[in-house]
């Protein structure tokens, strides 16, 4: 063979041989009818899942393109659909009942020659939008874990069976989340301030990743801080833009609640003289310049207090036929587990008889059954809000559900010195809230979840984000899906040692914290724990007797059984724990997503053998009186305590570094800031607050409510502007 000829063969060679790897190259093909790309549901997701894939892939990713090897078939839609009852619409029919499309959805893929095929399978346009976003994060392997981070995985080939039938049904009606803008959050500046930095992009990005995770509610706490000139308009944008994402939107207010700075719909003069209802229907015409779904509204003037019940009545059921004969929107309240709410449940009877006509219009308001912290509601023992549990609330649910729609609303942090601003990472939020939503669903009649949000840092978006997918259950070719409580957060490591580490943290907490209720002493005292009767009231776990009695009045036998409960389960708690977050130090990397998790277990080691330095000192400092010994006093205990402090320090600057938002507003002070708390949320974690005020009232024996005191007492609770 000559060498021209040479030349042409192994150019033949060539071009086959690339023509071949070309026709094996993965592309992807979104196939979408005109009436889904004119839709803005669908036409929203569809760009943004073919921009996902393509990071993925790496590869050509194209809408209605005939020769992919992978193709999305998405269905048509009927444009009436979204108007049709519901299998929830089907559910809930003795009494009005807020719609939102079907939206459960089918995957079915098979193999057809060269090509793989995948159907979806659903009735509505919201339907699809779930579809694709469930395809990326529960068989793709996309992590839509925090608003402003995603996890997107790499691959060359498609990663799926060619073969499978896939179904997702969700276990609640609406599914969202509260964000608590009553204290400084994320996201605070920007739903109530429209001149703040980014304030809309901000907003929408929240959106964006409550879409992804395929949940269909947001809501906030609206202030009176806001400016009403600008405000409504601003409010307009963000939720036009939800509407358009098949998002539907609420907003916390109240009546006239005082506490807190809450957005009130009337106010009593020298403040204004205008009658109550007058005020009210004027503001709800400036709210309403958005199209709320939903007002979610207190009614009492405080968490604790109920006021005039038949004027209340009177009130309600007036905003109750404004929000159904002119905005179209659901009036949804909260009751509380502080006690039965006159305005939310059969105790009002007792003083307030409804007449047909308004027992028909009661049934229009929605009602949020809440409970706090990380408890479930089962458990028998739950100090919160002066009860022992929270069994009351689950029969409350059960009642109030066959008189008028009923939502759960609990929380995945609590805030007040309790974790985030210890800060701690507390495990057991995971537990509990896959156990509440598992009872939910197996019983089958509540018809939304609302996640009661109080941040995202220090892991705290692993709990939220966790939760909106357990609002969903999927079966795979006939298999249902099985949840655990560390599921997802096991799906960022392939290490099974670090899996069975995080695995044993929380079993550790569940039986230190809550079980062996040490979190009565990680959680930081409060001013109600500190003030005398009759406002010494029991919001969160406490110690049995206050620190202020055990420095004056305790026996030698009090004081053996308070060091038991105390400084030995916690050092027994911190070294365990510690052990283990130190092992998986050694499994994940520093800059891997899970360090923040390890950061977070580490330094709710170091909090528990901080309080028992603590605990030793007061503890010693007690029996030192008792036996008039002054070389029992323990000093080298509070010494330490300050050294571990010191060493936890370190830890907190290495965190904020990466915190997602700006530090200056979620963890520093903040005396201008929008609501009654001077300082961002994370604030009392910068400086490690709560730790250097107990070394300093046990070194002091100062136990005052005032004693290094940074919540603004009497503002929060409305006594003073």
């Amino acid at each position: 063979m000559n060498l021209l000829k040479k030349l042409q063969f192994h150019s033949l060679i060539i071009v086959l041989i690339g023509t071949t790897s070309l026709h094996a190259q993965l592309s992807i093909s979104i196939n979408a009818n005109q009436s889904l790309l004119k839709n803005s549901i669908t036409t929203q997701t569809i760009d943004d899942v073919n921009d996902l894939l393509k990071k993925a892939c790496n590869c050509e990713v194209g809408l209605n393109t005939p020769n992919a090897s992978i193709i999305l078939q998405l269905p048509n839609i009927d444009s009436s659909a979204h108007k049709a009852p519901s299998t929830f619409d089907k559910q809930f029919t003795n009494y009005p009942y807020l719609h939102y499309p079907e939206h459960s959805y089918s995957w079915n893929s098979n193999k057809l020659n060269d090509k793989t095929i995948l159907k979806l399978e659903t009735p509505t346009f919201q339907g699809i939008s779930f579809g694709l976003y469930g395809l990326l994060q529960e068989q793709l392997g996309f992590k839509f874990y925090h608003p402003r981070e995603t996890f997107i995985p790499s691959f060359k080939k498609w990663p799926l069976n060619p073969n499978f039938e896939w179904k997702a049904n969700p276990r609640f009606d609406k599914k969202g989340f509260h964000h608590h803008t009553i204290h400084q959050l994320e996201l605070i500046e920007s739903f109530l301030y429209p001149e703040s930095p980014n304030a809309l992009e901000n907003i929408k990005e929240f959106i964006d990743w409550s879409v992804r995770n395929q949940q269909n509610y947001f809501e906030f706490n609206l202030l009176e801080s806001i400016n009403r000139d600008s405000w409504p308009t601003h409010a307009k944008q963000f939720v036009d833009y939800a509407h358009s994402r098949g998002i539907m939107a609420g907003i916390d207010i109240s009546l006239h609640m005082i506490q807190q700075k809450v957005f009130m719909l009337y106010q009593n003069p020298p403040a204004k003289f205008s009658s109550k209802k007058t005020q009210i229907a004027k503001n709800m015409a400036m709210l309403f310049e958005a199209n709320w779904d939903v007002f979610n509204m207190e009614f009492a003037s405080s968490e604790f207090t109920t006021g005039n019940i038949k004027k209340k009545e009177e009130l309600r059921l007036f905003i109750i036929d404004q929000l159904e004969k002119v905005y179209d929107a659901k009036l949804m309240g909260r009751m509380h587990v502080t006690k039965d709410e006159e305005t939310l449940g059969g105790a009002r009877k007792k003083e307030y008889q409804f007449t047909d006509e308004q027992k028909i219009n009661d049934k229009k308001r929605g009602i949020l059954i809440h409970t706090v912290m990380f408890y479930t509601f089962f458990e028998e023992h739950a100090p919160v809000y002066e009860n022992d549990n929270l069994r009351h609330m689950l029969d409350a649910m059960l009642k109030e559900e066959k008189v008028r729609e009923t939502w759960y609303y609990p929380e995945s942090a609590y805030w007040i010195s309790f974790d985030n601003s210890i800060p701690m990472h507390l495990m057991s939020y995971l537990s509990s809230r896959l156990e509440d939503i598992n009872y939910l669903d197996s019983i089958g009649v509540i018809a939304g979840h609302l996640t009661f949000s109080s941040g995202w840092e220090w892991g705290h978006w692993l709990f939220d984000w966790s939760i909106a997918r357990w609002s969903w259950k999927h079966e795979k070719d006939g298999i249902k899906k099985q949840y655990t409580p560390t599921i997802f957060l096991e799906e960022f490591t392939h290490n099974e040692v670090a899996k069975e580490l995080f695995r044993k943290s929380l079993q550790l907490q569940d039986e230190y914290i809550k079980d062996k209720n040490i979190i009565q002493y990680l959680s930081s005292p409060v001013a109600t724990d500190e003030f005398p009767e009759p406002a010494y009231m029991e919001f969160q776990p406490r110690p049995e007797w206050r620190y202020k009695w055990m420095h004056r009045k305790a026996d030698l036998a009090t004081l053996d059984t308070i060091r038991q409960e105390s400084v030995v389960l916690l050092e027994e708690f911190a070294k365990k724990q510690g052990q283990l977050a130190k092992e998986l130090q050694n499994h994940i990397p520093k800059d891997h997503i899970l360090y923040e998790l390890v950061d977070g277990l580490t330094i709710t080691a170091m909090r528990s053998q901080h309080k028992a330095y603590v605990m030793d000192y007061l503890l010693s400092k007690r029996e030192a009186k008792i036996k008039k010994q002054k070389s029992i006093v323990k000093e080298n205990a509070i010494v330490e305590a300050a050294k571990i402090r010191e060493k936890a320090m370190e830890i907190i600057k290495r965190r904020e570094a990466n915190y997602r938002y700006p530090v200056e507003v979620i963890a520093r002070k903040r005396p201008q800031g929008p609501g009654c708390y001077p300082f961002g949320y994370l604030y009392t974690a910068s400086n490690l607050h709560y730790w250097k005020r107990e070394e300093e009232q046990v070194k002091r024996n100062n136990y005052s409510p005032f004693c290094m005191k940074i919540v603004p007492i009497l503002k929060n609770i409305g006594i003073v502007n």
